[in-house]
């Protein structure tokens, strides 16, 4: 069956749902993608998102609670959504290497499925909400060369700043109680303040970025008042603009009556695809 397509049609987004096996998970992933239609026939080669989940989330969760499909419409750029437990998106202490799934393994699958996008640093960004937030953060700081920006929108998970959220929002352990909780599943540490100065510590690889003179990647963050990770933005936001010169170019947006949910990352995952739009 062939399908014609109107050259003078709006632009559209083309939905795959598909299974990506990885070789560092040893599993199959399942992946949420968004395609600009057309991509791959010609036109300039479309900016890749890798848009991550929160916690207990997977890769439906943007499709189905948000309008990303329409936001990412005409702005040529795929939208990649991967799913990743409760993860926090790094290399679990006792688990999987998802930051090393997400970061290398991953752009070399999708590169021989969709040779078509552009796998540059300067087309390539990472964003996330809630858990997401945090590791699209993490990964950024870490791998700061691969990423164009870094959308992090109500991140509370951060080394070493999540011990200013309230206590009441810390997971039960997943295997009931005296089994490991997910911090020491994630990071092998009994409280998560016990892992500054590693690998998964902002403040210690976005400062170690700087001293080395790397590229770094724009941090678009925005968090409410009314969100339980607001301390946690704060935090954050003196963090970042301690640095001379303003290196990352960080900016935090607030809002007064902004809540962990659905409303606010709507609005906000708008707002950071307009500003990658406004970057071209």
């Amino acid at each position: 069956m062939s399908v014609k397509t109107d050259r003078c049609s709006p632009p559209r987004m083309v939905s795959i749902t598909m299974n990506c096996f990885s070789p560092v998970l040893h599993s199959e992933v399942k992946l949420a993608v968004l395609l600009p239609d057309g991509a791959g026939r010609g036109q300039r080669p479309a900016k890749v998102l890798y848009l991550l989940h929160g916690g207990e989330g997977n890769c439906m969760d943007w499709v189905r609670f948000t309008s990303i499909e329409r936001y990412a419409t005409g702005k040529n750029i795929a939208v990649i959504m991967p799913s990743a437990n409760i993860s926090r998106w790094n290399n679990m202490a006792m688990g999987e290497n998802y930051s090393d799934f997400l970061v290398h393994d991953l752009p070399q699958r999708l590169r021989k499925v969709f040779p078509y996008l552009s796998y540059e640093p300067e087309d390539t960004y990472i964003a996330g909400l809630s858990m997401g937030g945090g590791g699209a953060l993490t990964n950024a700081m870490l791998y700061p060369e691969k990423y164009a920006a870094c959308g992090v929108l109500s991140a509370s998970s951060v080394v070493p700043f999540e011990h200013l959220r309230p206590e009441t929002m810390q997971l039960k352990p997943p295997g009931g109680a005296g089994k490991p909780t997910h911090v020491e599943l994630q990071l092998g540490v009994e409280k998560s303040e016990a892992a500054a100065g590693t690998d998964w510590d902002i403040v210690y690889t976005s400062t170690k970025n700087v001293k080395e003179g790397k590229k770094l990647p724009r941090i678009f963050h925005a968090c409410g008042k009314q969100d339980h990770a607001y301390p946690v933005a704060l935090a954050i936001e003196r963090h970042f603009k301690s640095f001379p010169g303003d290196p990352y170019r960080y900016e935090l947006h607030i809002t007064e009556d902004g809540r962990h949910d659905w409303d606010f990352w709507d609005i906000w995952i708008k707002k950071f695809i307009e500003s990658i739009e406004e970057e071209a």
